[in-house]
């Protein structure tokens, strides 16, 4: 009865992780903030096309190449040294895409969540050089954050999910309980911080 429990429990945190990975919840996230605040239907479909080419597609064909190469040892780059690497090529990555977004003038929080991937992702990058911070977390609470600013104040859900991942993470044995209560508070924080000073 244990190992039985100890898999469902496997199972669910990984399809959790899945589900609430930072590189499939930021296309939720964009899909929101576009698609809700755009007038023009092809300036929205653009818009949405540039972030997801470089907040989703761009980067997930960088880990699957990195993980082919061996450069990285799995997806997550569960190892905390091989994370610098497509850290720092999404730090470029959303480096192109918020300029493009700059150009066609997307609207501010579209525009913030981008820019936000950029500082995060440095701020991450010098903190993984000595500690393995849960960019699981980062990645759910971020656009949590924007969300909120946005309008959509979910407070029970987005606990609830935040939650959810956190705890996953933690069965998984990717972090532990400070990594991910850190990650989740520095998420929320950062990128709300940064969409009020520079954004609204």
């Amino acid at each position: 009865m244990g190992n039985i429990l100890k898999n469902v429990l496997k199972y669910f945190s990984i399809f959790i992780s899945i589900i609430f990975h930072p590189l499939i919840i930021s296309a939720y996230t964009f899909y929101i903030l576009v698609y809700q605040i755009e007038d023009n239907l092809s300036n929205k479909n653009n818009i949405f096309f540039i972030c997801l080419i470089f907040s989703n597609i761009i980067p997930i064909i960088t880990v699957l190449y990195l993980k082919y190469k061996k450069i990285i040892s799995d997806l997550d780059a569960s190892i905390k040294e091989h994370r610098i690497l497509p850290l720092s090529l999404g730090v470029v990555y959303a480096s192109l895409g918020f300029i493009f977004l700059y150009n066609i003038q997307a609207n501010l929080y579209v525009q913030g969540l981008m820019f936000s991937y950029i500082t995060n992702s440095i701020i991450i990058i010098l903190i993984t050089k000595y500690w393995k911070i849960s960019i699981h977390a980062i990645g759910v609470t971020g656009p949590f954050a924007v969300l909120y600013l946005f309008g959509y104040k979910y407070i029970t859900l987005m606990i609830l999910i935040t939650i959810l991942v956190c705890a996953a993470r933690i069965i998984l044995n990717a972090h532990d309980f400070k990594q991910v209560t850190i990650g989740s508070i520095f998420g929320f924080l950062s990128t709300f911080l940064q969409i009020n000073i520079y954004f609204l």
